[in-house]
């Protein structure tokens, strides 16, 4: 058996590749396409390719530093940036995304300066803030000046326009705020004299409107960004209770090594403030078996959010580089280099995909593959 390096995480491609399958299938019986977004992934190629795979029309990213290799090794499929560009992306924004998301009339007059330049014709999805107040104008006058500004630039395509829900303030899509979504591309393509091909109403959080697979948003929403839900199911089901027939939680996991383990209090002396300056509180439940893995906030985020697979291991906490478990009721015997693995939250995976610390592994139903580094 080859020498594991830990922590370690394991993707399973197929269930990655079902999973979008199962979702672009439900979107497309109500008239809706999917851009699968593999930001968490740190756009990762064979995570793309599942979602491609498994139905996807767009491949989406956050940064701009991924579009190159995206379009190079998909060169058939849209690539869409779902973060405005800073001025320092503009040139492979122009030159590698299909679609950006934008809401900022310089930003967009920057963006036809570069594609001019590269003799591209980028597309452009204009944002609506519809009540969560992350990016997007937030009426449809301004939404209708940007398009007729997109219209009158040179080598920019106005495609659609789309919105944001539940990132900065946890406003849900509804019928009411998806409908003025409607209301300013009507205005729009009022104004310019076409319709749009993109009415992007949102992300994951937007299959809440699609439960027993009948949609309840404005029909003329054509397009959805879905990421987390594809890569990890679990998550939406235990944060929002949105759960489709099909979709499969063995996604991820990840597995850390215990590095040292001992009887210790469990509750501290002269406690005031961790290393992140929260204040603890700890129950005092008498002298517990804690075992300390090699994994911190650094690799996951936070690691109290993860999810045990193993009976009885509590997570007590974390710190940058060491994750503190409370094994004592598991019925079992730990010692130092044994291995406890977990399910993850977004943010534990987002983190996990993103760092140099974490080892990825990726999985399939019949083997698995090689490791990537």
């Amino acid at each position: 058996m080859k020498n594991r390096h830990y922590p370690l995480l394991e993707v399973n491609l197929d269930a990655m590749r079902k999973n979008a399958q199962v979702l672009c299938d439900l979107c497309a019986k109500n008239g809706i396409s999917v851009a699968g977004i593999v930001k968490f992934s740190d756009g990762d190629l064979q995570v793309a390719k599942a979602y491609k795979e498994g139905g996807c029309a767009q491949l989406g990213v956050s940064r701009a530093k991924h579009l190159k290799a995206l379009k190079e090794t998909f060169p058939n499929t849209e690539t869409l940036l779902t973060r405005s560009p800073t001025r320092g992306d503009l040139e492979d924004t122009a030159r590698y995304a299909d679609l950006s998301l934008h809401a900022d009339k310089d930003v967009l007059k920057a963006l036809n300066d570069e594609a001019v330049k590269h003799h591209t014709f980028p597309g452009v999805i204009l944002m609506l803030d519809v009540g969560d107040l992350r990016e997007g104008v937030d009426n449809i006058p301004e939404l209708v000046e940007l398009a007729v500004l997109c219209e009158g630039l040179s080598n920019l395509r106005l495609r659609g326009v789309g919105t944001n829900h539940a990132c900065m303030n946890g406003v849900l899509p509804s019928w009411e705020n998806l409908t003025f979504l409607v209301e300013g591309a009507e205005a729009v393509e009022q104004a310019i004299g076409r319709k749009l091909d993109i009415i992007s109403g949102g992300s994951s959080i937007n299959l809440l409107l699609l439960k027993d697979g009948v949609s309840r948003m404005p029909p003329r929403i054509n397009h959805l960004r879905l990421g987390g839900s594809i890569a990890n199911p679990m998550n939406i089901r235990l944060g929002r209770g949105i759960t489709f027939p099909g979709l499969r939680e063995d996604s991820v996991r990840l597995t850390a090594e215990i590095v040292e383990i001992h009887q210790k209090a469990s509750a501290p002396k002269g406690a005031t403030k961790n290393w992140a300056g929260q204040t603890i509180t700890r129950e005092d439940k008498g002298r517990r078996l804690r075992a300390i893995l090699a994994l911190g906030s650094q690799d996951v985020s936070d690691a109290a959010t993860m999810i045990p697979l193993d009976s009885g291991v509590e997570v007590v906490g974390c710190s940058s580089d060491h994750t503190i478990v409370d094994v004592t009721d598991t019925g079992r015997t730990w010692k130092s280099g044994d291995t406890l693995t977990f399910q993850l939250r977004y943010s534990n995976l987002l983190y996990a995909f993103s760092g140099d610390h974490v080892t990825v592994e990726y999985l399939y139903d019949e083997d698995e593959s090689p490791e990537r580094a």
